[in-house]
């Protein structure tokens, strides 16, 4: 009988092993925590004939102390978090996740129905939790279906486009100035493909900029007002320059470039993107996209730029664009991403959102009406952070206890006197 529970738990590790589970997480909520050191002791202290997965720490083909005190060591070295997932492929539609018994889902239920129903501007919302839905709900008469305007979020993606490009050698780095791209005055001198990146272009806005014929000549020959690289100043039409490096340096439009090396990957399927007089794609807004194709991004993101097992982005420009790079006078700015304690944020107007958490392996996505009340963003914002977050933040959660060393004197002795007999 032993010998037939070694083998069915062997047999057992490697399926769970393929599925994404982790070593020590014994009841399959996809942590290893004090729940799971429990079951381990149980079965060690009591000899009972319970089949046990993911329990063989050492690869031994036996489940003894040794293992015992190696998942406890996992839980009091490390800090609890969630076991890590296989990336999902990004090309085909979202998963949804048939298990809802690992996490709180009457409590996000509640808040879906209840929180974010009473916000009279909210259109739809999506959470996703280790690359499959967790959570999805539309209101006031949006749909699944509905494709809008993405307002700003439109920046993360033109960001994107520029690190694919720098990957892929058509741009040498971000820190390549103007004039070495375009004609050169004495501002594409003192400006970087980094400076417009993270708004300090020093550029004043220009908001008539996408009906402006000649567009990208009058942006360039624009008078600074403060020097490149010292103040951040939120700027769409020196954001849209971006789109127009994408345009000279691969020599197709951003959204042709875009459904080459990027939207076929996360499953986008040839979005209306709003052009400029020139006939350039918008590089601050107009992209119109989905909720689930919106979230596509972050996931990506979150992934280290991977779709499945394909490198669609490289992880050293992720860690660019999502690190601070400037103070915006919050959090901090990465390359046309919001940052928060916690991760990372692409903002359009009103209320789209994509909030990147990759610690907690979560993705949340909105949309909502874009000429909202005042008040409705930082809502929003606020049960998003407040409310959502929390569900999912299982290490700040986590209690605080000890192994108490008489019980593994305990566990160990029973184990010793079982190997003798």
């Amino acid at each position: 009988m032993k010998r037939l529970t070694k083998i069915l738990t062997s047999i057992f590790l490697l399926v769970e092993i393929i599925n994404g589970q982790c070593l020590g997480d014994l009841n399959m909520d996809y942590r290893i925590d004090e729940y799971d050191l429990n079951i381990f002791s149980n079965h060690l202290l009591f000899n009972n004939d319970t089949l046990l997965t993911n329990a063989d720490f050492d690869y031994n083909n036996s489940l003894d102390i040794f293992d015992l005190i190696l998942i406890a060591d996992e839980i009091t070295f490390n800090d609890i978090g969630w076991c890590e997932f296989e990336n999902v492929d990004l090309s085909v539609d979202w998963e949804e996740q048939i298990d809802s018994l690992y996490y709180d889902h009457e409590n996000l239920q509640a808040i879906m129905n209840n929180n974010i129903n009473n916000l009279p501007d909210i259109r739809g919302l999506i959470i996703i939790h280790r690359g499959k839905i967790v959570g999805e709900k539309y209101y006031n008469s949006s749909n699944m279906n509905q494709s809008f305007n993405i307002w700003s979020v439109t920046k993360s993606y033109i960001s994107t486009l520029i690190g694919q490009a720098i990957d892929m050698e058509y741009i040498f780095d971000e820190d390549i100035m103007l004039n070495e791209i375009f004609i050169e005055n004495d501002y594409t001198n003192q400006v970087s493909i980094e400076h417009l990146l993270t708004m300090r272009s020093g550029w004043p806005e220009n908001w008539s900029y996408m009906n402006t014929n000649n567009v990208l000549n009058t942006l360039l020959s624009t008078p600074l007002m403060n020097t490149p690289g010292t103040i951040f100043f939120y700027n769409n039409a020196a954001c849209h320059i971006n789109s127009h490096i994408v345009n000279t340096m691969t020599n197709v439009n951003p959204k042709e470039f875009a459904m080459e090396y990027l939207f076929p990957h996360i499953g986008i399927n040839n979005p209306t993107w709003t052009l400029d007089a020139d006939g350039i794609n918008n590089g601050s807004y107009g992209l119109y996209l989905t909720l689930r194709e919106m979230v596509k991004l972050g996931q990506l993101y979150l992934q280290n730029g991977k779709s499945d097992s394909l490198q669609i982005l490289s992880p050293e420009w992720i860690g660019k664009a999502t690190s601070n790079q400037i103070n915006s006078g919050g959090d901090g700015y990465g390359y046309l991403w919001w940052l928060t304690e916690n991760g990372y944020l692409a903002l359009g107007l009103g209320g789209q959102i994509i909030a990147v958490f990759p610690n907690q392996q979560l993705v949340i996505g909105s949309h909502s009406y874009p000429y909202s009340n005042n008040n409705h963003f930082s809502n929003l914002m606020d049960i998003i952070f407040s409310l959502i977050f929390p569900i999912f933040d299982i290490s700040s959660n986590s209690s605080n206890y000890q192994i108490i060393i008489e019980d593994i004197k305990n566990i160990y002795n029973t184990s010793i006197l079982r190997e003798i007999k």
